[in-house]
Protein backbone atom coordinates (compact mmCIF):
# COMPACT_ATOMS: atom_id res chain seq x y z
CA UNK A 1 0.00 0.00 0.00
CA UNK A 2 1.13 3.54 -0.58
CA UNK A 3 2.09 5.85 2.23
CA UNK A 4 -0.78 8.27 1.79
CA UNK A 5 -3.44 5.64 2.38
CA UNK A 6 -1.69 3.58 5.03
CA UNK A 7 -4.48 4.00 7.56
CA UNK A 8 -4.74 1.70 10.56
CA UNK A 9 -8.48 1.26 10.13
CA UNK A 10 -9.26 0.23 6.58
CA UNK A 11 -11.72 -1.89 4.64
CA UNK A 12 -12.42 -5.11 6.51
CA UNK A 13 -11.17 -3.78 9.87
CA UNK A 14 -13.48 -4.51 12.78
CA UNK A 15 -14.62 -1.44 14.69
CA UNK A 16 -12.36 -1.13 17.77
CA UNK A 17 -15.35 -0.12 19.92
CA UNK A 18 -18.07 -1.30 22.22
CA UNK A 19 -21.58 0.04 22.23
CA UNK A 20 -25.08 -1.35 22.85
CA UNK A 21 -23.54 -2.89 25.96
CA UNK A 22 -21.49 -5.39 23.96
CA UNK A 23 -18.88 -5.80 21.23
CA UNK A 24 -19.41 -4.01 17.96
CA UNK A 25 -20.04 -6.56 15.24
CA UNK A 26 -19.53 -4.20 12.33
CA UNK A 27 -16.62 -4.06 9.93
CA UNK A 28 -15.52 -1.14 7.79
CA UNK A 29 -17.12 -1.81 4.43
CA UNK A 30 -14.98 -2.71 1.43
CA UNK A 31 -14.15 0.19 -0.88
CA UNK A 32 -11.44 1.47 -3.19
CA UNK A 33 -9.06 4.06 -1.69
CA UNK A 34 -10.79 6.88 -3.54
CA UNK A 35 -14.32 5.76 -2.60
CA UNK A 36 -15.88 6.40 0.81
CA UNK A 37 -16.90 3.16 2.58
CA UNK A 38 -20.65 2.91 3.08
CA UNK A 39 -20.28 3.03 6.88
CA UNK A 40 -17.17 5.16 7.48
CA UNK A 41 -15.88 8.68 6.85
CA UNK A 42 -12.17 9.54 6.88
CA UNK A 43 -10.95 12.87 8.26
CA UNK A 44 -7.41 14.27 8.15
CA UNK A 45 -5.66 17.61 8.34
CA UNK A 46 -4.47 17.12 4.77
CA UNK A 47 -8.09 16.67 3.65
CA UNK A 48 -10.48 19.18 2.10
CA UNK A 49 -14.07 19.89 3.17
CA UNK A 50 -14.97 21.07 -0.35
CA UNK A 51 -13.30 18.57 -2.65
CA UNK A 52 -12.95 15.64 -0.25
CA UNK A 53 -15.40 12.76 -0.35
CA UNK A 54 -14.58 11.09 2.97
CA UNK A 55 -12.49 8.33 1.41
CA UNK A 56 -8.99 7.31 2.48
CA UNK A 57 -7.54 9.07 -0.55
CA UNK A 58 -9.72 12.17 -0.32
CA UNK A 59 -10.60 12.68 3.35
CA UNK A 60 -12.51 15.63 4.73
CA UNK A 61 -10.66 18.29 6.71
CA UNK A 62 -12.87 18.73 9.79
CA UNK A 63 -15.02 16.55 12.01
CA UNK A 64 -17.80 19.14 11.86
CA UNK A 65 -18.01 18.99 8.08
CA UNK A 66 -17.98 15.19 8.14
CA UNK A 67 -20.78 15.06 10.69
CA UNK A 68 -22.86 17.59 8.77
CA UNK A 69 -22.46 15.65 5.53
CA UNK A 70 -22.94 12.17 6.98
CA UNK A 71 -25.05 12.31 10.16
CA UNK A 72 -26.03 9.09 11.84
CA UNK A 73 -24.55 7.20 14.74
CA UNK A 74 -23.96 4.05 12.70
CA UNK A 75 -21.27 5.82 10.66
CA UNK A 76 -17.67 5.51 11.81
CA UNK A 77 -15.71 8.79 11.81
CA UNK A 78 -12.03 7.87 11.47
CA UNK A 79 -9.70 10.75 12.34
CA UNK A 80 -6.00 10.88 11.38
CA UNK A 81 -3.25 12.19 13.69
CA UNK A 82 -3.14 15.87 14.55
CA UNK A 83 -4.84 18.58 16.59
CA UNK A 84 -8.41 19.47 15.62
CA UNK A 85 -9.63 22.75 17.10
CA UNK A 86 -13.39 22.37 16.79
CA UNK A 87 -16.56 21.43 18.65
CA UNK A 88 -19.30 19.11 17.39
CA UNK A 89 -22.68 18.45 18.98
CA UNK A 90 -24.29 15.13 18.14
CA UNK A 91 -24.00 11.40 18.60
CA UNK A 92 -21.30 9.64 16.59
CA UNK A 93 -18.74 6.82 16.60
CA UNK A 94 -15.36 8.57 16.66
CA UNK A 95 -12.04 6.72 16.25
CA UNK A 96 -8.54 8.17 16.47
CA UNK A 97 -6.29 6.64 13.82
CA UNK A 98 -2.99 7.60 15.46
CA UNK A 99 -2.28 10.44 17.90
CA UNK A 100 -5.44 12.59 17.82
CA UNK A 101 -6.27 15.65 19.95
CA UNK A 102 -9.62 17.47 19.77
CA UNK A 103 -9.16 20.84 21.45
CA UNK A 104 -12.25 22.87 22.30
CA UNK A 105 -10.50 25.56 24.31
CA UNK A 106 -12.38 28.83 23.80
CA UNK A 107 -14.96 27.19 21.54
CA UNK A 108 -18.46 25.83 22.10
CA UNK A 109 -18.02 23.97 25.39
CA UNK A 110 -19.94 20.86 24.34
CA UNK A 111 -18.93 17.73 22.46
CA UNK A 112 -21.04 14.62 22.01
CA UNK A 113 -24.30 16.26 23.08
CA UNK A 114 -27.15 13.95 22.12
CA UNK A 115 -30.54 12.79 23.35
CA UNK A 116 -31.08 9.77 21.16
CA UNK A 117 -27.84 8.55 19.58
CA UNK A 118 -24.65 6.78 20.52
CA UNK A 119 -21.73 8.86 21.77
CA UNK A 120 -18.61 6.73 21.32
CA UNK A 121 -14.89 7.51 21.30
CA UNK A 122 -11.80 5.38 20.88
CA UNK A 123 -8.20 6.62 21.17
CA UNK A 124 -9.06 10.36 21.28
CA UNK A 125 -7.64 13.05 23.56
CA UNK A 126 -10.32 15.63 24.36
CA UNK A 127 -9.18 18.96 25.78
CA UNK A 128 -11.07 22.03 27.02
CA UNK A 129 -14.68 20.82 26.74
CA UNK A 130 -17.64 20.38 29.05
CA UNK A 131 -18.67 16.83 28.22
CA UNK A 132 -22.40 16.22 28.31
CA UNK A 133 -22.95 12.83 26.78
CA UNK A 134 -26.18 11.21 25.71
CA UNK A 135 -29.10 11.72 28.08
CA UNK A 136 -31.13 8.67 27.17
CA UNK A 137 -28.98 6.34 25.10
CA UNK A 138 -25.69 4.49 25.12
CA UNK A 139 -22.24 6.06 25.34
CA UNK A 140 -18.89 4.32 25.36
CA UNK A 141 -15.33 5.59 25.69
CA UNK A 142 -12.20 3.44 25.37
CA UNK A 143 -8.50 4.36 25.33
CA UNK A 144 -9.40 8.07 25.43
CA UNK A 145 -8.12 10.97 27.52
CA UNK A 146 -10.33 13.73 28.94
CA UNK A 147 -8.35 16.77 30.06
CA UNK A 148 -9.20 20.15 31.56
CA UNK A 149 -12.98 20.11 31.41
CA UNK A 150 -14.50 23.30 32.79
CA UNK A 151 -14.78 23.08 36.60
CA UNK A 152 -18.09 22.17 38.13
CA UNK A 153 -19.76 20.71 35.07
CA UNK A 154 -20.72 17.06 34.55
CA UNK A 155 -18.30 15.05 32.51
CA UNK A 156 -20.87 12.51 31.39
CA UNK A 157 -24.62 12.20 31.52
CA UNK A 158 -24.92 8.41 31.44
CA UNK A 159 -21.69 6.68 30.47
CA UNK A 160 -22.58 3.10 29.69
CA UNK A 161 -18.93 2.13 29.38
CA UNK A 162 -15.72 3.93 30.31
CA UNK A 163 -12.63 1.77 30.06
CA UNK A 164 -8.85 2.12 29.75
CA UNK A 165 -9.21 5.92 29.73
CA UNK A 166 -7.55 8.76 31.64
CA UNK A 167 -9.53 11.59 33.23
CA UNK A 168 -7.42 14.66 34.17
CA UNK A 169 -8.59 17.76 36.08
CA UNK A 170 -12.18 17.04 35.10
CA UNK A 171 -15.55 16.67 36.84
CA UNK A 172 -17.35 13.43 35.94
CA UNK A 173 -20.80 12.20 36.97
CA UNK A 174 -21.76 8.53 36.91
CA UNK A 175 -25.45 7.61 37.09
CA UNK A 176 -26.89 4.18 37.75
CA UNK A 177 -29.97 4.89 35.67
CA UNK A 178 -32.07 7.68 34.22
CA UNK A 179 -35.78 8.44 34.28
CA UNK A 180 -36.21 6.58 31.00
CA UNK A 181 -34.63 3.50 32.58
CA UNK A 182 -32.41 3.06 29.52
CA UNK A 183 -29.00 2.70 31.12
CA UNK A 184 -28.94 -0.83 32.48
CA UNK A 185 -25.28 -1.49 33.25
CA UNK A 186 -22.63 1.13 33.83
CA UNK A 187 -19.14 -0.28 33.55
CA UNK A 188 -16.19 1.79 34.78
CA UNK A 189 -13.18 -0.41 34.16
CA UNK A 190 -9.41 0.12 34.14
CA UNK A 191 -9.44 3.92 34.23
CA UNK A 192 -7.14 6.45 35.86
CA UNK A 193 -8.67 9.54 37.47
CA UNK A 194 -6.15 12.24 38.43
CA UNK A 195 -6.88 15.64 40.01
CA UNK A 196 -10.57 15.17 39.19
CA UNK A 197 -13.96 15.40 40.86
CA UNK A 198 -15.84 12.11 40.62
CA UNK A 199 -19.53 11.95 41.53
CA UNK A 200 -21.67 8.81 41.89
CA UNK A 201 -25.32 9.72 41.97
CA UNK A 202 -28.95 8.73 41.32
CA UNK A 203 -28.54 4.98 41.52
CA UNK A 204 -32.26 4.74 42.33
CA UNK A 205 -33.62 2.50 39.57
CA UNK A 206 -31.92 -0.68 40.80
CA UNK A 207 -29.55 -0.59 37.86
CA UNK A 208 -26.00 -1.89 38.01
CA UNK A 209 -23.18 0.61 38.53
CA UNK A 210 -19.79 -1.06 38.87
CA UNK A 211 -16.26 0.26 39.32
CA UNK A 212 -13.44 -2.18 38.68
CA UNK A 213 -9.62 -1.91 38.63
CA UNK A 214 -9.49 1.91 38.58
CA UNK A 215 -6.98 4.32 40.11
CA UNK A 216 -8.15 7.49 41.85
CA UNK A 217 -5.20 9.84 42.35
CA UNK A 218 -5.66 13.12 44.27
CA UNK A 219 -9.40 13.25 43.58
CA UNK A 220 -12.49 14.57 45.39
CA UNK A 221 -15.04 11.73 45.34
CA UNK A 222 -18.71 12.32 46.17
CA UNK A 223 -20.98 9.34 46.90
CA UNK A 224 -24.52 10.66 46.51
CA UNK A 225 -25.34 6.97 46.13
CA UNK A 226 -23.26 3.83 46.42
CA UNK A 227 -22.22 1.82 43.35
CA UNK A 228 -23.15 -1.84 43.36
CA UNK A 229 -19.50 -2.74 43.66
CA UNK A 230 -16.06 -1.14 43.77
CA UNK A 231 -13.49 -3.88 43.22
CA UNK A 232 -9.71 -3.89 42.96
CA UNK A 233 -9.40 -0.09 42.97
CA UNK A 234 -6.58 2.04 44.34
CA UNK A 235 -7.09 5.41 46.09
CA UNK A 236 -4.30 7.88 46.86
CA UNK A 237 -4.64 11.28 48.59
CA UNK A 238 -8.37 11.39 47.87
CA UNK A 239 -11.12 13.24 49.75
CA UNK A 240 -14.54 11.60 50.20
CA UNK A 241 -18.09 12.65 51.02
CA UNK A 242 -21.12 10.42 51.64
CA UNK A 243 -24.29 12.49 51.26
CA UNK A 244 -27.45 12.07 49.19
CA UNK A 245 -28.01 15.84 49.01
CA UNK A 246 -25.77 16.33 45.99
CA UNK A 247 -25.62 19.83 44.58
CA UNK A 248 -25.51 20.08 40.82
CA UNK A 249 -23.34 21.54 39.42
CA UNK A 250 -20.62 20.15 41.61
CA UNK A 251 -18.51 22.78 43.45
CA UNK A 252 -15.73 24.08 41.21
CA UNK A 253 -13.00 22.91 43.56
CA UNK A 254 -10.20 20.59 42.54
CA UNK A 255 -7.44 18.92 44.54
CA UNK A 256 -5.50 20.11 46.55
CA UNK A 257 -8.51 22.28 47.47
CA UNK A 258 -11.10 20.41 49.51
CA UNK A 259 -14.82 21.16 49.07
CA UNK A 260 -16.95 21.50 52.23
CA UNK A 261 -17.95 18.24 53.90
CA UNK A 262 -15.12 16.11 52.46
CA UNK A 263 -12.82 13.90 54.54
CA UNK A 264 -9.54 12.11 53.79
CA UNK A 265 -9.40 8.67 55.37
CA UNK A 266 -6.27 6.89 56.55
CA UNK A 267 -7.08 3.46 55.13
CA UNK A 268 -9.72 1.38 53.34
CA UNK A 269 -11.17 0.12 56.63
CA UNK A 270 -11.90 3.69 57.78
CA UNK A 271 -13.38 4.51 54.37
CA UNK A 272 -15.63 1.45 54.51
CA UNK A 273 -16.73 2.34 58.06
CA UNK A 274 -17.72 5.84 56.92
CA UNK A 275 -19.68 4.34 54.03
CA UNK A 276 -21.48 1.93 56.35
CA UNK A 277 -22.32 4.74 58.75
CA UNK A 278 -23.80 6.89 56.00
CA UNK A 279 -25.68 4.25 54.04
CA UNK A 280 -25.76 1.13 56.19
CA UNK A 281 -24.11 -0.49 53.22
CA UNK A 282 -22.58 -3.93 53.05
CA UNK A 283 -18.98 -4.28 51.94
CA UNK A 284 -18.38 -2.05 48.92
CA UNK A 285 -14.63 -1.43 48.67
CA UNK A 286 -13.63 -5.03 47.92
CA UNK A 287 -9.94 -5.83 47.38
CA UNK A 288 -9.14 -2.09 47.29
CA UNK A 289 -6.00 -0.34 48.51
CA UNK A 290 -5.13 3.14 49.72
CA UNK A 291 -1.54 3.76 48.64
CA UNK A 292 0.63 5.51 46.04
CA UNK A 293 0.16 3.86 42.60
CA UNK A 294 3.72 4.84 41.60
CA UNK A 295 3.10 6.41 38.22
CA UNK A 296 6.23 6.63 36.09
CA UNK A 297 6.16 10.38 35.47
CA UNK A 298 2.77 12.13 35.77
CA UNK A 299 4.45 15.56 35.49
CA UNK A 300 4.73 15.00 31.74
CA UNK A 301 1.55 12.99 31.30
CA UNK A 302 3.03 9.53 31.83
CA UNK A 303 0.47 7.67 33.94
CA UNK A 304 1.87 4.25 33.18
CA UNK A 305 2.73 2.15 36.24
CA UNK A 306 6.25 1.34 37.36
CA UNK A 307 6.99 -2.35 37.83
CA UNK A 308 7.05 -1.74 41.60
CA UNK A 309 3.51 -0.33 41.53
CA UNK A 310 1.13 -1.90 44.09
CA UNK A 311 -1.54 -1.75 41.36
CA UNK A 312 0.51 -4.13 39.25
CA UNK A 313 -1.45 -7.30 40.05
CA UNK A 314 -4.81 -5.85 41.07
CA UNK A 315 -6.72 -6.71 37.92
CA UNK A 316 -7.71 -10.25 37.07
CA UNK A 317 -5.42 -10.12 34.05
CA UNK A 318 -2.54 -9.55 36.43
CA UNK A 319 -1.07 -6.95 34.11
CA UNK A 320 -2.57 -3.58 34.88
CA UNK A 321 -4.93 -1.52 36.97
CA UNK A 322 -5.97 1.88 35.77
CA UNK A 323 -5.79 3.24 32.26
CA UNK A 324 -2.19 2.42 31.43
CA UNK A 325 -0.58 -0.99 31.28
CA UNK A 326 2.58 -1.53 33.28
CA UNK A 327 5.39 0.06 31.32
CA UNK A 328 9.08 0.61 31.53
CA UNK A 329 9.51 4.31 32.42
CA UNK A 330 10.98 6.42 29.62
CA UNK A 331 12.08 9.60 31.37
CA UNK A 332 13.76 12.73 30.09
CA UNK A 333 16.36 13.99 32.57
CA UNK A 334 19.08 16.62 32.50
CA UNK A 335 21.52 13.93 33.67
CA UNK A 336 22.14 10.68 31.83
CA UNK A 337 22.03 8.60 35.03
CA UNK A 338 18.67 10.09 35.99
CA UNK A 339 16.91 9.38 32.72
CA UNK A 340 16.29 6.83 29.99
CA UNK A 341 18.42 8.27 27.19
CA UNK A 342 21.90 7.50 25.92
CA UNK A 343 23.62 10.88 25.83
CA UNK A 344 26.35 9.58 23.50
CA UNK A 345 23.65 9.34 20.80
CA UNK A 346 22.53 12.99 21.02
CA UNK A 347 22.62 14.95 17.75
CA UNK A 348 21.74 18.67 17.87
CA UNK A 349 19.48 18.41 20.92
CA UNK A 350 19.44 20.09 24.32
CA UNK A 351 18.09 17.87 27.07
CA UNK A 352 16.65 19.17 30.35
CA UNK A 353 14.21 17.64 32.81
CA UNK A 354 11.07 16.61 30.89
CA UNK A 355 12.10 18.51 27.75
CA UNK A 356 14.05 17.93 24.53
CA UNK A 357 14.61 20.84 22.12
CA UNK A 358 16.67 21.52 19.02
CA UNK A 359 19.98 23.24 19.75
CA UNK A 360 20.23 24.64 16.21
CA UNK A 361 16.65 25.11 14.99
CA UNK A 362 17.78 24.92 11.36
CA UNK A 363 19.21 21.38 11.68
CA UNK A 364 17.64 17.99 12.40
CA UNK A 365 18.09 16.40 15.80
CA UNK A 366 17.96 12.87 17.19
CA UNK A 367 18.50 10.79 20.31
CA UNK A 368 18.30 7.11 21.34
CA UNK A 369 17.21 5.51 24.57
CA UNK A 370 19.27 3.18 26.65
CA UNK A 371 18.32 -0.49 26.54
CA UNK A 372 14.70 -1.04 27.64
CA UNK A 373 14.18 -4.44 29.25
CA UNK A 374 10.88 -6.28 28.87
CA UNK A 375 12.15 -9.38 30.63
CA UNK A 376 8.82 -11.20 30.91
CA UNK A 377 8.02 -10.60 27.24
CA UNK A 378 4.77 -8.72 27.75
CA UNK A 379 3.03 -7.63 24.57
CA UNK A 380 3.90 -3.99 23.85
CA UNK A 381 0.85 -1.73 23.82
CA UNK A 382 2.31 1.59 22.63
CA UNK A 383 5.47 3.68 22.41
CA UNK A 384 5.68 7.06 24.18
CA UNK A 385 6.23 10.30 22.26
CA UNK A 386 5.70 12.91 24.97
CA UNK A 387 8.41 15.58 25.20
CA UNK A 388 8.66 15.36 21.41
CA UNK A 389 5.23 16.62 20.46
CA UNK A 390 5.51 20.02 18.81
CA UNK A 391 2.21 21.86 18.53
CA UNK A 392 2.79 24.28 15.67
CA UNK A 393 -0.27 25.89 14.14
CA UNK A 394 -2.42 23.20 15.71
CA UNK A 395 -0.47 20.26 14.36
CA UNK A 396 2.10 17.79 15.64
CA UNK A 397 5.53 16.83 14.43
CA UNK A 398 5.36 15.13 11.02
CA UNK A 399 1.90 16.51 10.35
CA UNK A 400 2.86 17.49 6.80
CA UNK A 401 3.88 15.07 4.08
CA UNK A 402 7.55 14.25 3.57
CA UNK A 403 8.29 14.75 -0.13
CA UNK A 404 11.02 13.52 -2.42
CA UNK A 405 13.58 16.15 -3.47
CA UNK A 406 13.17 15.03 -7.09
CA UNK A 407 10.56 16.76 -9.26
CA UNK A 408 8.91 14.69 -11.97
CA UNK A 409 8.12 16.55 -15.19
CA UNK A 410 5.74 15.73 -18.02
CA UNK A 411 7.01 12.68 -19.89
CA UNK A 412 9.18 11.38 -17.03
CA UNK A 413 8.69 7.74 -16.06
CA UNK A 414 6.73 7.35 -12.84
CA UNK A 415 6.90 4.44 -10.40
CA UNK A 416 3.71 2.44 -9.73
CA UNK A 417 1.77 2.27 -7.50
CA UNK A 418 3.16 5.36 -5.77
CA UNK A 419 1.49 8.45 -4.25
CA UNK A 420 2.47 11.85 -5.72
CA UNK A 421 1.68 15.46 -4.87
CA UNK A 422 0.82 17.88 -7.70
CA UNK A 423 2.82 21.14 -7.60
CA UNK A 424 3.51 24.27 -9.67
CA UNK A 425 0.55 23.85 -12.01
CA UNK A 426 -2.19 21.57 -13.32
CA UNK A 427 -1.58 18.27 -15.10
CA UNK A 428 -3.40 15.31 -16.62
CA UNK A 429 -2.89 11.67 -15.63
CA UNK A 430 -4.89 8.56 -16.55
CA UNK A 431 -7.60 10.69 -18.15
CA UNK A 432 -8.08 12.87 -15.05
CA UNK A 433 -7.10 16.50 -14.41
CA UNK A 434 -5.33 17.48 -11.18
CA UNK A 435 -4.74 20.91 -9.65
CA UNK A 436 -1.81 22.04 -7.45
CA UNK A 437 -2.05 20.54 -3.96
CA UNK A 438 -4.06 17.51 -5.05
CA UNK A 439 -2.76 13.97 -4.71
CA UNK A 440 -2.81 11.04 -7.09
CA UNK A 441 -1.65 7.44 -6.96
CA UNK A 442 -0.16 5.93 -10.10
CA UNK A 443 -1.57 2.70 -11.50
CA UNK A 444 0.18 -0.19 -13.21
CA UNK A 445 0.72 0.37 -16.92
CA UNK A 446 0.41 4.18 -16.88
CA UNK A 447 3.82 5.63 -16.09
CA UNK A 448 3.69 9.15 -17.62
CA UNK A 449 1.59 12.29 -17.31
CA UNK A 450 1.07 15.38 -19.43
CA UNK A 451 1.26 18.97 -18.29
CA UNK A 452 -1.81 21.20 -18.52
CA UNK A 453 -0.26 24.29 -17.00
CA UNK A 454 3.31 23.48 -15.99
CA UNK A 455 2.36 20.91 -13.38
CA UNK A 456 5.02 18.75 -11.73
CA UNK A 457 4.91 15.82 -9.32
CA UNK A 458 6.85 14.92 -6.20
CA UNK A 459 6.59 11.52 -4.56
CA UNK A 460 5.08 11.42 -1.07
CA UNK A 461 7.67 9.42 0.85
CA UNK A 462 5.87 9.43 4.21
CA UNK A 463 2.19 9.68 4.94
CA UNK A 464 0.98 13.08 6.09
CA UNK A 465 -0.30 13.27 9.66
CA UNK A 466 2.05 10.49 10.72
CA UNK A 467 4.81 11.15 13.17
CA UNK A 468 6.79 7.99 13.86
CA UNK A 469 9.19 6.65 16.44
CA UNK A 470 12.02 4.42 15.31
CA UNK A 471 12.61 1.29 17.37
CA UNK A 472 14.43 -2.00 17.25
CA UNK A 473 13.71 -5.22 19.10
CA UNK A 474 15.47 -8.42 20.11
CA UNK A 475 14.98 -11.45 22.34
CA UNK A 476 18.69 -11.57 23.09
CA UNK A 477 21.65 -13.44 21.71
CA UNK A 478 24.58 -15.56 22.78
CA UNK A 479 26.13 -15.72 26.24
CA UNK A 480 29.38 -13.76 26.51
CA UNK A 481 32.11 -15.00 28.83
CA UNK A 482 34.22 -12.83 31.11
CA UNK A 483 37.51 -11.99 29.42
CA UNK A 484 36.06 -12.14 25.91
CA UNK A 485 36.37 -9.06 23.72
CA UNK A 486 33.16 -7.04 23.50
CA UNK A 487 31.78 -5.39 20.37
CA UNK A 488 31.80 -1.61 20.46
CA UNK A 489 28.23 -0.24 20.37
CA UNK A 490 26.49 -3.49 21.37
CA UNK A 491 24.17 -3.60 24.39
CA UNK A 492 24.73 -6.33 27.00
CA UNK A 493 22.32 -7.63 29.64
CA UNK A 494 23.26 -9.24 32.98
CA UNK A 495 20.82 -12.11 33.48
CA UNK A 496 22.43 -13.42 36.68
CA UNK A 497 25.09 -12.37 39.17
CA UNK A 498 27.20 -9.24 38.72
CA UNK A 499 30.03 -8.05 36.52
CA UNK A 500 32.35 -5.07 36.29
CA UNK A 501 32.84 -3.11 33.09
CA UNK A 502 34.64 0.16 32.51
CA UNK A 503 34.97 0.69 36.26
CA UNK A 504 31.23 0.21 36.99
CA UNK A 505 29.57 -2.80 38.66
CA UNK A 506 26.38 -4.09 37.01
CA UNK A 507 24.02 -6.46 38.82
CA UNK A 508 21.28 -8.85 37.70
CA UNK A 509 18.66 -7.12 35.54
CA UNK A 510 20.88 -4.20 34.51
CA UNK A 511 22.57 -3.51 31.18
CA UNK A 512 25.40 -1.55 29.61
CA UNK A 513 26.57 -0.45 26.19
CA UNK A 514 30.09 -1.39 25.17
CA UNK A 515 32.14 1.73 24.39
CA UNK A 516 35.21 -0.28 23.37
CA UNK A 517 36.29 -3.91 23.02
CA UNK A 518 37.66 -4.20 26.57
CA UNK A 519 36.27 -7.36 28.29
CA UNK A 520 34.22 -7.28 31.47
CA UNK A 521 35.19 -9.15 34.63
CA UNK A 522 33.18 -11.07 37.22
CA UNK A 523 31.15 -14.26 37.50
CA UNK A 524 27.79 -12.98 36.26
CA UNK A 525 25.96 -14.32 33.23
CA UNK A 526 25.95 -11.80 30.35
CA UNK A 527 24.14 -12.03 27.02
CA UNK A 528 24.08 -9.83 23.94
CA UNK A 529 20.82 -7.87 24.13
CA UNK A 530 21.05 -5.70 20.99
CA UNK A 531 23.63 -5.82 18.25
CA UNK A 532 23.08 -5.12 14.58
CA UNK A 533 19.27 -5.19 14.57
CA UNK A 534 17.83 -2.51 12.30
CA UNK A 535 15.55 0.30 13.45
CA UNK A 536 12.04 0.45 11.98
CA UNK A 537 9.34 3.14 12.06
CA UNK A 538 6.40 2.76 14.46
CA UNK A 539 3.39 4.93 15.17
CA UNK A 540 2.69 6.37 18.62
CA UNK A 541 -0.81 6.27 20.04
CA UNK A 542 -1.58 2.80 18.70
CA UNK A 543 -0.11 -0.63 19.31
CA UNK A 544 3.21 -1.22 17.47
CA UNK A 545 2.89 -4.06 15.00
CA UNK A 546 5.22 -5.47 12.37
CA UNK A 547 5.50 -7.33 9.08
CA UNK A 548 7.75 -10.34 9.63
CA UNK A 549 9.80 -12.70 7.48
CA UNK A 550 7.93 -15.86 6.57
CA UNK A 551 4.65 -14.22 7.53
CA UNK A 552 5.23 -15.60 11.03
CA UNK A 553 5.08 -14.04 14.46
CA UNK A 554 8.50 -15.56 15.15
CA UNK A 555 9.99 -14.26 11.92
CA UNK A 556 12.53 -11.44 11.85
CA UNK A 557 10.86 -8.01 11.73
CA UNK A 558 10.91 -6.53 8.23
CA UNK A 559 9.12 -3.23 8.88
CA UNK A 560 7.04 -1.51 11.54
CA UNK A 561 3.57 0.01 11.23
CA UNK A 562 4.96 3.53 10.77
CA UNK A 563 6.78 2.58 7.58
CA UNK A 564 5.23 3.86 4.32
CA UNK A 565 5.62 0.37 2.86
CA UNK A 566 3.93 -1.35 5.80
CA UNK A 567 1.22 -3.81 4.75
CA UNK A 568 -1.94 -3.81 6.84
CA UNK A 569 -3.36 -7.23 7.40
CA UNK A 570 -4.70 -9.27 10.28
CA UNK A 571 -3.36 -11.47 13.02
CA UNK A 572 -1.42 -14.40 11.56
CA UNK A 573 -1.64 -12.86 8.09
CA UNK A 574 0.87 -10.07 7.59
CA UNK A 575 0.65 -8.02 10.77
CA UNK A 576 1.90 -9.11 14.20
CA UNK A 577 2.06 -7.70 17.74
CA UNK A 578 5.48 -7.35 19.38
CA UNK A 579 6.58 -8.80 22.72
CA UNK A 580 10.38 -8.78 22.46
CA UNK A 581 12.53 -8.82 25.61
CA UNK A 582 14.83 -5.96 24.59
CA UNK A 583 13.89 -2.62 23.07
CA UNK A 584 15.65 0.56 21.99
CA UNK A 585 13.79 3.67 20.80
CA UNK A 586 15.21 6.24 18.39
CA UNK A 587 13.60 9.70 18.24
CA UNK A 588 14.22 12.04 15.30
CA UNK A 589 13.04 15.64 14.96
CA UNK A 590 12.94 16.73 11.31
CA UNK A 591 13.16 20.49 10.88
CA UNK A 592 11.09 20.43 7.68
CA UNK A 593 8.18 19.00 9.62
CA UNK A 594 8.25 21.86 12.13
CA UNK A 595 7.73 24.58 9.55
CA UNK A 596 4.30 26.26 9.51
Amino acid sequence: MSATYNWTYKAGTMFPLRYDGGPANDYIAESADDVRPSNAIYIALFGNDTTGNGSRQYPLRTIAAAFAAYPGFRNMFIVASGVYREAVNGGMLLVGDGDVVIDGTGLNPYFFTSTGNFCVSYNIRFRGFVFFNTVDYTSSHTNSIFEGVSPGSPGYGNANLLQKSIVLNTTVFFDGGDSGNNIQFNQIINNTFSGSNVVFQNNVYNQQLGVNTCIFYQCNIYFASIPNFIDYCLFYQCNFRFDTSIVNPFPATFYPNVPPGFTQYANIAALQAACNSAYGSSLVFTNCQMTDPLFNNPAIGDYSLAFASPAKNMSYQGTYAGAESIAYPVKVSATETGGSFDFSSIVNLSVTNNSVTLTDPTQNGSIKTKLIVNSSGRQIEKLPIYAYNADRNGQYIDSIADLSATYMNAGDTLDTPVPYLVENGALSYNGNSYQPGERLTTVTGITTFSSVNGGTLREITEAPQRHTIMARFSDGGAIVNAGSALIDGYWYYISAGSVSYNGIVYNTGSSFKAVNTTPFSGTGTVIIALGTEAFQHYEPGIQPTSNNEGDSRLGTIIRGNGDPAYVRGGYNIQEFPINSRFIQLYYIINVNNLKP
